[in-house]
């Protein structure tokens, strides 16, 4: 059922008896890592990954700074364990998708509102419901639940449901739809050039389902749709963050979506390089946004955006109304209830249980995307000279994943070598007949905001050349984070399993799995 705010008229009056920068500090939502430890009064506060006696110490300090109860936000985008350090860790939304498990996907969205409720979440920017069609998209990737909009209605909006019912706010990100270029819009404004129908059917889909399957929060991209807009006097389209006609014509009109709207990242180039980030910040309130994200918090901050009220670009009926709806929607979550406590009485996580649906998470994700030579599964035995080479951009931030891929693989065989990044001459010199029985190989890059790329790229990438693919010792790479190697390696790649992420549990499947001790999957679900 479709989630609406309904403004509460006691708390409108509320607000109007406020001045300017109450106002404005409810409609924000700063993060802890600039803030710091001089906490004060905001709607929202986000925070980034920490440990959870320290992320407990933060959020209560930040709780008794607020004489309205704050939203306490994070990125549970797959499970709690990337943004609570110590809270378990589960495959990337591909991975999830990969398993075709809508009730699975439903149980690790409980198993994260459980875990992150525990001490105190009561909202998270989750899930992402981009389709990842560009493959290269250094954005979107193995973050969405894959390529076709029935299959991401399916598991992100399972995903959804299991957050919403335990009692975390979710939000599907990022209106009106990333994933259809290389652009990133951490450092430009991308353009989703969709035409009308094109959009109705694939991103507006998912977006219309979602929101009538009960989204309470949207977040819009820093992402222009000429289809449904219209440029500025530069011939230049708005990112949706600011753009009345998307906001309001397509969000709330179109799609008729009555819960919340977050901004992203205000900082990010898509916003802040398409126009002046002060006049951005009141532009997406005054045109239909809700609540800012990182704004930057300071004392210029506010006097330029009193500026703007000056100005007439933020207009205090526009500021009175936004705050409302934030407060009403705190009503309606029973956060400003008189008997609130910081973290209600509820379901505790069973630790025991999450572990379990972790390991069948990836039990169930691990696939073998393609498999010409007859690779897997290979006979591991203790006489098997195995060599395990990771070809992978920043290599060294994955030490713990490829030791204990080692550490597997030498409980199968007593003659395991590792290599990082040897180079194709070495490789050749590996691969030829005689030396190693298999060659297992790490390969990929991971996402990461602003990299703009997510193929394999600079020098190390020049391990792929040489030919060493075809010299007749078999070959099984495996892909971690990038789900679409196979599109790039077409030919020289004959043997390739993608694990959709690294948790705890991974290294052991992906081998035992590998020496045919546990079944694998071998139709993609989530993507082509």
């Amino acid at each position: 059922m479709k989630y609406i705010i309904e403004p509460s008229s006691r708390l409108r009056e509320m607000a109007e008896e406020w001045d300017f920068r109450r106002l404005l500090n409810q409609v924000c939502c700063p993060t802890n890592a600039r803030i710091g430890k001089q906490m004060s009064e905001f709607g929202a506060m986000f925070f980034f990954s920490g440990e959870k006696d320290a992320l407990n110490e933060e959020i209560a300090s930040f709780r008794s700074a607020c004489g309205i109860p704050p939203f306490i936000v994070t990125d549970l985008e797959n499970g709690p364990g990337e943004m609570i350090q110590g809270a378990q860790r589960f495959p990337h939304m591909m991975g999830i998708s990969q398993t075709d498990s809508s009730e699975l996907a439903y149980e690790i969205g409980r198993a994260a509102a459980l875990e992150a409720g525990q001490i105190g979440y009561n909202w998270t920017f989750s899930p992402v419901v981009d389709q990842a069609i560009v493959p290269d998209s250094p954005v979107v990737s193995s973050r969405s639940a894959g390529q076709r909009p029935e299959q991401i209605i399916k598991i992100a909006g399972a995903y959804l449901r299991g957050l919403q019912d335990n009692g975390m706010m979710a939000t599907i990100k990022h209106f009106p739809g990333d994933g259809y270029d290389t652009l990133d819009q951490h450092l430009t404004t991308p353009v989703n050039r969709l035409s009308p129908d094109e959009w109705i059917k694939g991103p507006g889909r998912v977006f219309r389902e979602l929101i009538e399957s009960g989204a309470m929060a949207v977040m819009p991209g820093h992402i222009a749709l000429p289809a449904f807009d219209s440029p500025d006097e530069r011939g230049i389209y708005p990112p949706a963050t600011v753009s009345r006609a998307l906001l309001q014509d397509l969000l709330r009109g179109e799609l008729g979506f009555r819960g919340l709207i977050v901004t992203d990242a205000m900082e990010m180039g898509g916003i802040a390089g398409f126009m002046n980030y002060y006049d951005a910040c009141a532009a997406a309130l005054e045109n239909g946004c809700d609540m800012l994200l990182f704004p930057r918090i300071e004392e210029r901050f506010y006097l330029e955006m009193e500026r703007c009220y000056s100005e007439g670009k933020l207009t205090r009926e526009s500021l009175i109304d936004r705050a409302c709806r934030v407060l009403s929607l705190k009503e309606q979550m029973g956060l400003l209830a008189a008997d609130s406590a910081p973290v209600r009485e509820r379901e505790q996580p069973d630790r025991d249980a999450i572990t379990r649906l972790a390991e069948r998470a990836v039990a169930e994700s691990l696939t073998l995307v393609k498999d010409r030579a007859g690779g897997v599964p290979f006979p591991l035995k203790s006489e098997t000279r195995v060599l395990h080479v990771i070809i992978m951009n920043y290599a060294d931030r994955y030490t713990g994943m490829y030791d204990r891929i080692r550490t597997e693989l030498e409980k199968y065989s007593d003659h395991v070598d590792q290599w990082i990044d040897p180079g194709p001459e070495r490789l050749f010199t590996a691969a030829l007949p005689g030396t190693y029985d298999l060659i297992l190989c790490s390969i990929g890059s991971r996402q990461d905001y602003g990299l703009n790329v997510t193929r394999l790229h600079g020098e190390v990438a020049r391990n792929m050349m040489g030919g060493w693919t075809k010299l007749g010792t078999p070959v099984i790479f495996v892909s971690h984070f990038h789900p679409f190697i196979h599109k790039e390696y077409t030919a020289s790649i004959d043997t390739l399993i993608n694990t959709y992420g690294d948790i705890e549990c991974t290294a052991s499947l992906l081998v035992a799995t590998i020496a045919g001790e546990r079944p694998i999957r071998r139709e993609l679900a989530a993507h082509d």
